[in-house]
């Protein structure tokens, strides 16, 4: 398969020219297309030039200024969707997560105040999965995307408090016993803005204790050991979230001010 592309603007081609849509049926379609077949196309400015023109045509679709021809049964911006899907995905072939500050602008307001258009999650989830792939990065995405935060905030609040969660998961779940612990998101703060740091963990700490009360109230009024059993793991999750938060607060205190960025 891989020998009839010569270039990653081949396979471009291939998949703004097909006849579905690769990202609707992301898990139905078979694997000719995916990004580790032609990993050698991976290229860190290819890709991110070719995200940046694939994304001006789908932002200019969405808006309804061009890329609205019908090609067979999609717009020419919906295709443009499918490449630029494809061409993030491919970030994952990198040699390392260098490319995370020149992606942040991707990540589109959402909700209240949000622009002309939305990403739907089909696009969002898997875009947060690649910049934090702890199997592919491990903790080097971390001080990357800690000092691309300000980026997001605060346009895209939705983006840079799952990005906090994620790190803060990240650094206390791969925690080995019996050794010294490595905590690469303290060690990452001073890379970062500070008042954006300390604001996004006090909303975490605030959405986790959230979480406990509604949990608390499960447990008073679960009827069944079962849904005793859920109820008092999520208190756990939820207390557990809160301690890991709070550390790392904590911790953006006990670092002087003249260390951050």
């Amino acid at each position: 398969m891989e020998e009839k592309y010569t270039c990653l603007q081949d396979v471009l081609d291939e998949i703004y020219n097909g006849d579905e849509d690769p990202v609707a049926c992301r898990f139905d379609r078979e694997d000719d297309f995916e990004p580790q077949n032609f990993s050698r196309f991976s290229e860190k400015e290819a890709l991110l030039k070719g995200l940046e023109r694939y994304f001006e045509m789908w932002d200019l679709g969405e808006r309804g200024i061009d890329y609205c021809e019908l090609i067979g049964d999609y717009y020419e911006y919906q295709r443009a969707s499918w490449c630029f899907d494809y061409l993030f995905l491919s970030l994952r072939e990198l040699k390392d997560p260098s490319f995370i500050p020149e992606v942040m602008k991707y990540f589109l307001p959402s909700g209240k105040g949000s622009g002309p258009w939305e990403m739907e999650d089909m696009w969002t989830g898997p875009m947060l999965d690649v910049v934090t792939d702890y199997r592919r990065w491990g903790p080097a995405y971390i001080p990357w995307l800690m000092r691309s935060l300000h980026l997001l905030y605060p346009r895209s609040l939705w983006a840079a408090g799952d990005f906090m969660s994620k790190m803060i998961f990240d650094t206390f779940d791969y925690i080995i016993p019996e050794e010294f612990p490595n905590l690469p998101i303290v060690d990452a703060l001073p890379l970062g803005k500070r008042e954006i740091v300390k604001d996004l963990l006090e909303k975490e700490i605030s959405g986790r204790k959230t979480s406990l009360e509604k949990s608390k109230i499960k447990l008073e009024i679960a009827s069944s050991d079962r849904e005793i059993k859920f109820a008092k793991e999520s208190i756990d999750r939820a207390k557990g979230g809160i301690a890991r938060a709070e550390y790392v607060l904590g911790s953006c205190y006990c670092c002087p001010k003249r260390l951050w960025g």
